[in-house]
C-alpha cells in the first residue's frame, strides 16, 4: 500500500479458461520448461502461480540502421518480459497476463466474449465510452467509435441486426468493479487494488460472467458472434469437409467473393492446363470435379487451390482461395454456424429463423424477365431494353453524380413503364449482393427526398418514361423496387445469410418510404450454364 494509505492502480488483463482446462500447465504452450514458475501467496494462502519468460537484454531493433556508423552498444539495450498469473477461483482458472504474456497461453484455451459479457453487466446503460463493431454490409467494416462523453450504446448508431458488437469500454456502476472496463475476449480493468485483492475481484467478475442481466439492455448482443476459437473452427471445418466429400451440398455452395468487372470476365478456372475447363460461373460440384482425388479433400486443399477469374485475353483478373469462396450454413451441437468470406460465425437460431421468415415473405416479382444468355450484366440489360422499348428504359451505367456523401449513383439498371426500378446483379457472395441492395436503397431514398436527384434522373430517362413533375415528391406506392439476381442454380433463389439480412434491412427502409419491394431470380439459359471452355 502507498505511504498515503491508498491502494495502487492495477491494470489487469484477465482471461477465463475453458472448463476443459483443469491445471495451470494445460493453459500454456509447449514451453513450460522454459518458464520461471513462482508461487504467489499472501498470509500463508496461495493466490496463484506466476509463469515468467525472461528475455536477455539486446540492442533495440532499430539499432541495426546505424551499425555501419556507430557502436550500437552506445544505444543501450531493451528487454521485454512476458508473464501470466494463473489463479483458481470458483473452480475455474483465470489467466492474468503481463507484457506479452498472452502469447504464453494456448490460443484456444480461453472463453470467447468473457470480457464483453462482464463489461456489459458491469457498465451502466448510459456509461459507455467506446465500442468496437463489425458491420456486415457492402464492405465488411471493422471500426471503433468513441464518444466525447459517456452515453448509451444505442447513441453510437448501432444497427442491432447488422452490427456485431466486438468490444465495449465504459465505467462500472459500482466502483468495486474498477474505474474503467474494456471487454472483448479478455477483460481489461483499471482498479485500485493490491495483488492480494485479485481472488476476490475475480470472484466478483465470475458472478458477472454468469449473470444474464445484460440481455435486458443489450438483447441483440447474442445474435451474431464471430468464432475465433481455433478448436471450434477446426470442428466446423471438419464437419464442412465431411459434407463436401459426401456431396451434401444443400446448404453449402461457392460464389464469387467480391465484386468483379463482369463485362471483362470470360471464364473461371479451378486449375490451369490443357485439360482444365473454363466455367461461366463457379460452383462447388465443378470445383470438386477439378480435384485429382475428391475423396481426400482436406482444408489444406481449400486453402491452397485457387479460383482464377480470367478475362477475354486469357489474363487473370483476380484469384481467390477456394476456402474464401465457400458459403455454408451448418447446425452443430444445438447452434447455427455460418461460413462467409473465410470466417465462421455463431448465429442465434431464432434470429436465423426470423431473417428467413422475413425473406420468404418478400414478394416475388410477378412480371417475367428474360433468361440470361449474355457475356455480362451490361449486355443483358441492353438486350432486354432493346427487346421491348415500350416497356423498358435502359438506365444501366447512366451514373448520376450527386453530392451529400453519395458520389456516383445509379438510379436502377432497367426502368419499366409500370414504374419498376429493377436492380440486377450476377450471383455472388454476401459482399457482392450487398452492393446490389445498397444501390437500390440509396437510389430509392434519394428519389423520394431529393428533387435535384429526381431532375438528374429525368434527364436520363427517354421521353415516354419521364417523370411528369420532378419537383413534386412522387407517390412511393406507384413505384416498385425490384432486386433481381442472375443465378444458374436450380430451384428458388438461395442467398447467403448475410445477404438475406442485408436485404431485410434494405426492404424495411424502402417500405418505410412507402415503396413496394420485390425480389426476382433471373435464370441462366441452360446451354450457357453448362458451357465449358477448353
Amino acid at each position: 500500500m502507498a505511504p498515503d494509505g491508498k491502494k495502487p492502480t492495477l491494470n489487469l488483463t484477465i482471461y477465463l479458461a475453458k472448463t476443459v482446462y483443469r491445471s495451470p500447465a494445460s493453459l500454456l504452450k509447449d514451453r513450460e520448461k522454459d518458464l520461471l514458475k513462482l508461487r504467489i501467496a499472501s498470509g500463508g494462502s496461495a493466490i496463484g502461480d506466476l509463469y515468467v519468460q525472461t528475455v536477455t537484454p539486446r540492442a533495440p531493433r532499430w539499432a541495426r540502421y546505424f551499425r555501419n556508423h556507430i557502436d550500437v552498444r552506445q544505444l543501450g539495450k531493451v528487454s521485454s518480459s512476458s508473464a501470466v498469473l494463473i489463479v483458481n477461483t470458483k473452480d475455474r482458472l483465470y489467466a492474468i497476463t503481463f507484457g506479452q504474456g498472452r502469447y504464453l497461453l494456448l490460443s484456444e484455451c480461453w472463453e470467447e466474449r468473457f470480457g464483453l459479457i462482464v463489461a456489459l453487466n458491469c457498465v451502466g446503460e448510459n456509461n459507455v465510452r467506446s465500442i468496437d463493431k463489425r458491420t456486415f454490409d457492402a464492405i465488411s467494416r471493422h471500426s471503433r467509435e468513441q464518444a466525447s462523453r459517456e452515453t448509451s450504446a444505442r447513441d453510437f448508431g448501432l444497427d442491432i441486426e447488422r452490427d456485431l458488437l466486438r468490444a465495449v469500454t465504459g465505467t462500472p456502476n459500482d466502483i468495486a468493479f474498477g474505474k474503467r472496463l474494456y471487454g472483448m475476449d479478455a477483460l481489461n480493468v483499471s482498479t485500485s487494488a493490491e495483488i492480494e485483492d485479485v481472488p476476490i475481484l475475480l470472484t466478483s467478475f465470475h458472478e458477472k460472467y454468469l449473470d444474464t442481466s445484460y440481455k435486458k439492455n443489450f438483447p441483440w448482443v447474442d445474435q451474431i458472434a464471430e468464432v475465433k476459437n481455433p478448436g471450434v473452427r477446426d470442428k466446423l471445418d471438419t464437419l464442412l469437409i465431411d459434407r463436401i466429400r459426401a456431396k451434401t451440398f444443400d446448404r453449402i455452395w461457392m460464389a464469387v467473393p467480391e465484386v468483379v468487372p463482369w463485362e471483362k470476365v470470360a471464364e473461371f478456372r479451378f486449375a490451369f492446363g490443357s485439360r482444365a475447363p473454363g466455367h461461366t460461373d463457379i460452383h462447388l460440384d465443378a470445383f470438386i470435379d477439378s480435384l485429382d482425388d475428391p475423396a481426400s479433400l482436406e482444408k489444406h486443399t481449400l486453402l491452397h487451390r485457387y479460383v482464377h477469374c480470367i478475362d477475354i485475353d486469357g489474363i487473370t483478373i483476380d484469384k481467390w482461395q477456394a476456402y474464401r469462396c465457400l458459403y455454408a450454413e451448418l447446425d452443430h451441437e444445438g447452434d447455427s454456424f455460418l461460413l462467409s468470406g473465410g470466417n465462421w460465425y455463431r448465429v442465434a437460431r431464432d434470429f436465423v429463423d426470423e431473417v428467413n421468415r422475413y425473406y420468404n415473405q418478400i414478394p416475388v416479382y410477378r412480371a417475367n424477365l428474360p433468361e440470361y444468355n449474355d457475356p455480362s450484366e451490361t449486355a443483358y440489360n441492353e438486350r432486354v431494353a432493346i427487346s421491348d422499348v415500350s416497356r423498358f428504359a435502359l438506365m444501366d451505367r447512366k451514373v448520376i453524380s450527386h453530392g451529400g456523401g453519395y458520389g456516383q449513383v445509379e438510379f436502377c439498371d432497367l426502368y419499366t413503364s409500370d414504374k419498376d426500378l429493377i436492380h440486377i446483379k450476377r450471383y455472388g457472395g454476401s459482399s457482392v449482393l450487398s452492393h446490389l441492395f445498397s444501390q437500390g436503397l440509396v437510389s430509392g431514398e434519394l428519389f423520394q427526398t431529393d428533387k435535384t436527384f429526381r431532375q438528374k434522373v429525368n434527364d436520363h430517362l427517354p421521353s415516354p418514361f419521364k417523370i411528369g413533375d420532378s419537383i413534386k415528391r412522387p407517390e412511393p406506392r406507384e413505384y416498385q423496387v425490384v432486386f433481381a439476381v442472375v443465378s444458374d442454380a436450380p430451384g428458388d433463389l438461395v442467398l447467403p445469410f448475410f445477404s438475406r439480412l442485408n436485404l431485410k434491412h434494405a426492404v424495411r427502409r424502402l417500405e418505410g418510404y412507402g415503396y413496394k419491394v420485390a425480389r426476382a431470380k433471373i435464370p441462366v439459359k441452360d446451354t450457357l450454364a453448362r458451357l465449358k471452355k477448353y
